[in-house]
């Protein structure tokens, strides 16, 4: 190739030193774009090199391959089989830009390198196999081939340049191992030389560099030896070029040279430099010598041409003085480089596994129609049922007519609940313009010298608020949010022990204006601030949220309370939580509400997406939550990791009593300690969300066990809490997909009513006769009845009429852990009653596979009403005795049990107890 004026003068210079400069980087762009002609033409490139961290770079971290990758994913082939065509590709088309390079240089040069998949770094015959297979795959003179430099490795080294393969050998980091290859390459041609076969073949033996520096930088600085810092690795290389003389300008090689042979370059690779503090191009001008390759990444190379600077034959220096300084000063090169390669095989063949995972990731999107801001691994057997159900979903236009408000796609044209539900979906914009009175509210509150808001609600006016709180945590300048959605007498006196009632807002937060639990807390509360600072001046410590003319707009006025908060009444309380139900709660304790609204507005336009649905992120989770449910994957188990951990107490109700009706639904599972695959029966499906800026590896793990186990497994990335704000949308969004995809309508909740009529029949019959109706315990018997039978698809929920407490969550997940461990059932758990009003839908009106063991205490330290004929503890016990009978009428399996004492210490023995029973 001729050289023109525009040919860089520094690579130039190398080039003409000996040392043949390659690009360790390969992507299709490169070559179509034109960057690797510039490079060969302009910078004296002259070779490229590739591994599987590279390519997966390349294919998944740009869109180059997309339209290629769709295609091969319609025609049914596997990720190993598309991430093969992909490479030899790229490699065939490298490699004819460089074969006139390879011409001109009597073809010592112009190559590109394809590595066998690291996965066989320890197996002879699969290396060999794959190394024959890539090589008639590329079927170009100018590929290589490379193959670690291991001890297995070498036999097929040795056997594959016997078979005419061109080899770059990879993972070398000492001259005994270079050694090693050397010779394996020389017994090959000396085996072609017998038979009378060409010995004109070309190889090269990549030899480590940058990576012993880390390592023994690493050991020099704790022994206090930084005189002898960035030394080890130049110095170990040119003890390699030493070897590479001693056996190429040898007399062994002196027949094979005469026969027309090629000496094997040494490949000076991993010459990116690592520490800031040296030279950048350090590994590049300390290595240059005759007969060589430097393949630098892209950066180096750069670097190189800017003010790289060939002084000779470098590589060509005694290293001993420097070896010696370090075997004195303790270090081990032996040890070191021994750790080096295994570690450089682990990295390897981790890169290869996330390659593969990653190209399967994106051919199944590409199958199932699945937006790239999601990441799944579903079985093989289920993809169909989610292809087939998002071709309806498209044809049936759900997106666009969601959007529209068409009621019709969860029923007939006019349902109740249905058409004046859909208010959530444009409720940002509104909102943001609320955003201003909002602070100004919260700054007139702390002028008034308010240090703590108590949000006073059940269910959906509760949980999103309480999810925030915990999401954010506490912020410095702002009120201290507490929720208080228990009626148990212990929660609501804890409550009252926490804060000082003169300096407290109440938000009593309800849609219908009518709930008996918030009324009951409002009026204890009311009673309190009136005693502490007088009844005038009490209503200005309450504001409340609800619909336009409920109940509580009518006692706002007559209490004088400081605010009224009118919701948008086609709200439904459980999709309210960018809504005021959500966001004044969220603006007492300080948070960014516009924050959450743009991010929700980000969701907003994604699900927008009508003409291409796999695009759509709300559409493909709700059709693909569908599509598993009714193929039996009806268990929806959420992994959250921080900083939105709490998030299952939101979507907990969300789905539950959106979708469990007419015998029909998702029973969701949260905050349930993950198990090892062996755990779970053929009834889950795992969604995490996981902290894409700090991800949990623990959690990473253990979703990737269950997913290699055959369980699907979708992934939706979070970054950051004001991510909420999208979340919460996405999952509303996929939710009201689901109920077109199950049949249901996703806004009614038909079922809580009987638990609620029946409570009210139980506080009745309390006030008239002076006791609560006697209802049976179980006892040892009825327990093993109740759970010895129970396996998937049941599901068993723990009800507990408790307080609600961190250490009773903790001793709650050693009960479900032992249930689960015996029955293989999802185990879910709700305090009572503000179960009530989420779960409690899906446990009456969703599929009858439930098993329901409630608990209740006989606690001492009952709590009045003020203005009622029952106490705290007795609405609590008449929430939990309706609620059994709602069950039981349902013909549901039900159990009470009642603990004594204090309630931890009662947990605890219940688990020994039914660990007992069920042994």
């Amino acid at each position: 190739m001729s050289v023109s004026a525009e040919v860089n003068p520094r690579l130039a210079a190398l080039t003409e030193a000996g040392t043949s400069v390659w690009l360790d980087q390969i992507r299709r762009n490169l070559v179509e774009g034109g960057e690797l002609r510039r490079l060969i033409e302009q910078d004296s490139l002259r070779g490229v090199t590739s591994n599987p961290s590279i390519f997966e770079k390349a294919i998944l971290g740009s869109d180059d391959y997309d339209a290629e990758l769709a295609s091969m994913a319609k025609e049914g082939l596997d990720a190993h089989a598309i991430y093969d065509r992909i490479a030899i590709t790229d490699v065939q088309l490298a490699a004819d830009l460089l074969r006139p390079v390879w011409e001109a240089n009597d073809r010592d040069d112009g190559f590109v390198s394809l590595e066998v998949s690291p996965l066989y770094a320890l197996d002879t015959e699969g290396t060999l196999e794959q190394a024959r297979s890539y090589w008639a795959g590329v079927d170009r003179p100018n590929a290589m081939i490379k193959i670690p430099g291991t001890t297995e490795g070498v036999p097929a080294i040795e056997q594959a340049i016997y078979e005419g393969i061109n080899i770059n050998v990879t993972l070398l980091f000492s001259v005994e191992s270079y050694t090693n290859v050397a010779e394996a390459y020389i017994r090959g041609l000396e085996r072609r030389l017998a038979e009378g076969k060409s010995v004109d073949m070309r190889s090269v033996a990549s030899f480590f560099v940058s990576r012993l520096d880390t390592e023994v930088d690493n050991r020099l600085t704790e022994m206090g030896r930084h005189d002898l810092l960035g030394t080890a690795a130049v110095a170990n290389a040119r003890a390699a070029y030493q070897r590479f003389k001693e056996i190429f300008h040898g007399e062994r090689f002196v027949s094979l040279r005469e026969a027309g042979a090629r000496v094997q370059r040494p490949l000076w690779a991993s010459t990116g430099v690592k520490n800031p503090h040296y030279r950048d191009t350090m590994y590049v001008e300390g290595l240059v010598a005759p007969d060589t390759v430097n393949t630098m990444p892209m950066a180096t190379l750069g670097a190189m041409a800017d003010h790289g600077d060939v002084a000779g034959a470098t590589a060509d220096q005694d290293p001993s003085a420097q070896l010696a300084a370090l075997v004195e000063a303790g270090i081990d090169l032996e040890e070191v480089t021994q750790k080096l390669l295994d570690d450089g095989i682990d990295l390897f063949a981790q890169a290869m596994q996330e390659l593969i995972e990653g190209v399967d990731d994106r051919r199944e999107a590409v199958v199932i129609g699945r937006p790239p801001t999601i990441s799944s691994v579903i079985p093989d057997d289920l993809e169909s049922a989610i292809a087939d159900l998002m071709e309806q979903a498209a044809a049936q236009q759900v997106a666009r007519r969601i959007w529209r408000k068409d009621d019709t796609l969860w029923g007939e044209a006019g349902q109740p609940e249905i058409g004046d539900r859909l208010g959530w979906l444009t409720i940002s914009e509104p909102m943001l313009e609320h955003v201003g009175d909002l602070h100004a509210f919260v700054e007139e509150c702390l002028s008034d010298g308010l240090t703590d808001a108590v949000l006073l609600g059940m269910g959906g006016s509760s949980l999103g608020p309480e999810v925030i709180g915990r999401t954010f945590g506490e912020i410095e300048g702002s009120m201290r949010l507490h929720v208080l959605d228990s009626t148990d007498p212990k929660a609501v006196r804890e409550m009252e022990e926490a804060i000082d009632v003169a300096h407290t807002l109440f938000i009593v937060s309800s849609k219908s204006g009518g709930t008996i639990e918030t009324l009951s807390h409002f009026k204890h509360f009311y009673a309190r601030v009136s005693e502490a600072i007088g009844e005038p001046e009490a209503g200005r410590h309450f504001v409340t949220i609800t619909d336009p003319g409920s109940p509580l707009t009518e006692l706002a006025e007559a209490r004088g309370f400081r605010r009224v908060f009118e919701n948008d009444p086609d709200i439904g309380g459980r999709y309210s939580v960018l809504s005021h139900f959500g966001l004044v709660p969220a603006a007492c304790m300080g948070v960014a509400v516009e924050a959450l609204l743009h991010r929700c507005q980000v969701a907003e336009q994604n699900c927008m997406s009508y003409d291409d649905p796999s695009s759509n992120t709300g559409l493909w989770l709700g059709v693909a939550i569908g599509a598993l449910a009714r193929e039996g994957r009806d268990k929806l188990t959420f992994l959250v990791s921080e900083p939105v951990a709490s998030f299952g107490l939101w979507v907990e109700q969300l789905v539950a009593e959106s979708l469990g009706k007419q015998g029909r639904g998702v029973v969701p599972v949260v905050d349930e300690r993950p198990g090892g695959p062996e755990a779970y029966a053929d009834d889950r499906v795992f969604v995490y969300l996981r902290n894409a800026e700090e991800p949990d590896e623990e959690l990473d793990h253990k979703l990737r066990a269950l997913a290699e186990a055959g369980h699907p497994a979708i992934t939706l990335s979070v970054r950051g809490a004001a991510d909420l704000g999208s979340i919460f949308f996405f999952a509303e969004f996929a939710t009201a997909v689901a109920g077109w995809a199950l049949g249901v309508n996703p806004f009614d909740q038909p079922d809580v009513q009987l638990a609620k009529d029946h409570t009210n029949e139980v506080l009745a019959s309390y006030e008239s006769e002076g006791h609560l109706p006697a209802v049976g315990e179980a006892d040892d018997r009825a327990l093993i009845a109740l759970l010895a039978n129970a396996a998937p698809p049941h599901y068993v929920a723990i009800l507990a009429y408790l307080e609600p407490s961190d250490e009773l969550d903790d001793v709650v997940a050693e009960l479900r852990e032992a249930i689960r461990e015996h029955t293989r059932c999802a185990v879910t758990f709700g305090y009572g009653p503000r179960f009530q009003h989420s779960t409690g839908q899906l446990h009456k009106g969703g599929p009858p596979s439930g098993v329901f063991l409630q608990l209740v205490r006989e606690g001492a330290g009952d709590l009045d009403i003020a203005g009622e004929g029952y106490t705290f503890g007795v609405l609590e016990h008449a929430a939990a005795t309706g609620d059994l009978y709602a069950l039981r009428e349902h013909d549901l399996p039900a159990e009470r049990v009642r603990l004594d004492g204090d309630s931890l210490e009662a947990l605890g023995g219940l688990t020994v107890r039914l660990r007992a029973l069920l042994r």
